[in-house]
């Protein structure tokens, strides 16, 4: 599994578009969206699951069901 990070801007979709055009989509996204459209980059993509930044350690789902083979870190925090 892949983890991207700040996966709704415009270049952590892009990093997730690319990914799936490789067969890739096995792809934990991790973003905010309370705020604005951004969302609207993620139309189209393959993923796991998306979680707030605040609940990605807190979660068992990178943990347990799949190892994680690379972490794009575009988010800003």
């Amino acid at each position: 599994m892949y983890v991207v990070t700040g996966a709704a801007g415009f270049i952590g979709s892009v990093i997730v578009r690319e990914l799936n055009l490789k067969g890739i989509n096995d792809v934990l996204l991790v973003d905010q969206l309370e705020h604005g459209e951004k969302w609207k980059n993620l139309r189209g993509l393959k993923y796991l699951d998306i979680l707030h930044p605040s609940e990605f350690f807190e979660s068992n789902l990178w943990k347990a069901k799949h190892p994680v083979k690379g972490i794009y870190h575009m988010g800003a925090c």
